[in-house]
């Protein structure tokens, strides 16, 4: 529950603050003021070029992926329509609703290539390759016609309500909200919004689209940003925060607190036996059970098999009880390696230290349950050492 808690304002909160104060906007728009009107309507283009710009700093493809689709949408719904009739201009408008969500939820599940490596640029050429279609059909004017009686199918009469959102639309749009938000990433749970953000900006009507492409736009840059937090904060293996971020909560301390290093035992011989792909699976399974080792104590990945727990604002006599249910929790789980017919078991060994008159820098005291660590080590391993 607790982690759930955590992705949900980690990965949702943001997107979803940036999406509820464009619909505020949206509803007063007396709020903007008559000299930020332009910026209202060009800001999706200044905040999908921006996206893009960082997206492809950060070898981002998906992002740039999205910034892309979401502007090359924005214009086809705000340019003037140049070279199409106005049944094509309709085709193109209602075929957005379809394939922003539908790009969007495929990208979901796709793993980040970046941008530029032939996975990349094909990613590209694939969105191209769409909306070369859908302006090639756009030009015809009878078949621009017949695709958008196709795609405005409604499955029940509402009457004046939604008429700017074919039903199928709104569907998919659900479908595809669910889904990403099921996935509990920054990323993906930006797309969600964005779809979110249009949908609802189609409903309310033609006046309200700047605004849900403003809110669109804005929050997959909020989850590039978030994402570009995660490469540098939290370790890709374990899904735990990483050195650097151990860094940062080490200076936040306060006067009272206690430091925990622990490794796993005989890691070395464990890889060297089963292979490093079992190694991998022992480091995550450890990292679970850290996730919620309790006592207020907040787990990090400092290197290798090598972990460290903090607990602010408690002694290590407090600290001890919940490390060694840790302990014991995973001397407890069974490991069956891939091909094997025989389970293994994993231990750990811990030391803990705390801050005291004499040695006070966080460091140093972590310092101190390193050799704590080593003192476990020695001792027969499988312990926690005080």
């Amino acid at each position: 529950m607790r982690r759930a808690y955590s992705i949900l304002v980690s990965a949702g909160l943001a997107p979803f603050l940036i999406l509820g104060a464009c619909l505020v906007l949206a509803l007063s728009p007396g709020l903007v003021p008559g000299e930020l009107a332009g910026l209202v309507r060009y800001g999706p283009f200044i905040l999908a070029l921006l996206g893009g710009a960082i997206g492809w700093w950060f070898n981002r493809g998906r992002a740039v992926f999205v910034m892309i689709l979401l502007l090359v949408c924005y214009w086809l719904l705000v340019g003037n329509g140049g070279g199409f009739s106005a049944d094509g201009l309709a085709f193109l408008r209602i075929a957005t609703l379809y394939l922003i969500p539908v790009n969007l939820l495929v990208l979901g599940f796709t793993k980040e290539r970046g941008v530029l490596n032939p996975r990349g640029i094909a990613r590209m050429l694939v969105l191209g390759l769409q909306l070369f279609v859908m302006l090639m059909l756009a030009g015809k004017a009878d078949v621009g016609a017949a695709l958008y009686q196709v795609l405005n199918y409604r499955l029940i009469d509402t009457g004046s309500f939604m008429a700017d959102m074919p039903q199928p639309a709104l569907i998919l749009s659900i479908l595809s909200v669910g889904i990403l938000l099921a996935l509990h990433r920054p990323l993906e749970t930006s797309f969600a919004a964005a779809i979110i953000a249009i949908a609802v900006a189609t409903v309310m009507g033609p006046g309200f689209i700047k605004f849900g492409y403003l809110a669109a736009t804005g929050v997959v840059l909020a989850g590039l940003a978030q994402e570009a937090w995660r490469m540098a904060f939290v370790d890709d293996l374990t899904g735990l925060p990483g050195r650097r971020a151990l860094g940062h909560a080490l200076a936040e301390l306060g006067s009272q607190y206690a430091i925990a290093m622990l490794d796993v035992d005989h890691f070395k011989k464990f890889n060297d036996t089963y292979g490093h792909d079992v190694g991998d699976i022992v480091l995550r399974k450890v990292s679970r059970e850290l996730a919620r080792v309790g006592g207020g104590g907040k787990a990090f990945r400092y290197g290798g098999e090598e972990f460290t727990v903090v607990f602010a604002g408690r002694s290590a006599e407090k600290a001890h009880e919940p490390l060694e249910a840790l302990r014991k929790r995973i001397a407890a789980t069974r490991i069956t390696p891939p091909d094997k017919n025989k389970t293994v078991s994993v231990t750990i060994s811990v030391g803990l230290s705390e801050r005291d008159e004499d040695v006070d820098d966080p460091w140093a005291v972590l310092k101190q349950a390193d050799e704590k660590l080593y003192a476990a080590k020695q001792a027969g391993r499988n312990r926690v050492a005080v």
